[in-house]
């Protein structure tokens, strides 16, 4: 009795205006979902003589609430770290049909491989003054990395594949970009207007 040999189809890589969107609909998803917290400890806060740059390089002057910050960072990435590592995808991925797998295995990360994925932002964006410039060439390597590849996927040894079928595009690049816009007004609304 034989059998029919199976077609081995290679995984489409994601495209990087689609990886960017759904990167940018995580960040203001869990900046909506956390900017209670943010409120709670930043309504009154100045900083101790130091501009808004240098807090931002360097998140611990003149900041008495860093501890916050820390905790934040490590909220963020446990909310990469579950999704990845039980579906390989988040909110913004899904609506991209997009996911997260093992480079070598071609299925969803396991916990080890998520848990180093989802650290290396948060953990990297607490280095004073380099974490922001290591966190931007991560960000770029979507447009000029590693065969799509970002920094985070090289350590994680991932890669985001596109799940839509050959030929059919799931949500429109403009569409996402909407739902960003949305997002960004909620986050406005919600944040940044109330005080």
């Amino acid at each position: 009795m034989t059998t029919a040999p199976q077609v081995l189809t290679t995984p489409v890589l994601a495209a990087r205006r689609y990886r960017f969107s759904a990167s940018l609909i995580d960040g203001l998803i869990f900046s909506i979902v956390l900017s209670p917290v943010y409120s709670l400890f930043y309504d009154d806060l100045e900083m101790a003589d130091e501009s808004i740059s240098v807090s931002y390089l360097n998140p611990y002057a003149g900041n008495p609430y860093w501890p916050v910050d820390v905790a934040i960072s490590g909220l963020f990435a446990v909310y990469f770290w579950l999704q990845h590592a039980f579906w390989g995808q988040t909110p913004g991925k899904r609506l991209y049909r997009l996911k997260v797998v093992s480079r070598t295995t071609g299925e969803s990360p396991d916990l080890r491989q998520a848990g180093v994925r989802a650290l290396v932002y948060p953990a990297v964006m607490l280095v004073p003054y380099a974490g922001v410039l290591i966190n931007l060439v991560d960000t770029l390597c979507i447009f000029f990395g590693w065969k799509r590849r970002c920094l985070h996927d090289v350590i994680a040894d991932t890669v985001v594949i596109d799940l839509s079928d050959p030929g059919r595009r799931g949500i429109g690049f403009l569409f996402g970009l909407g739902v960003v816009l949305v997002l960004t007004t909620v986050f406005l609304l919600v944040y940044v207007m109330p005080g």
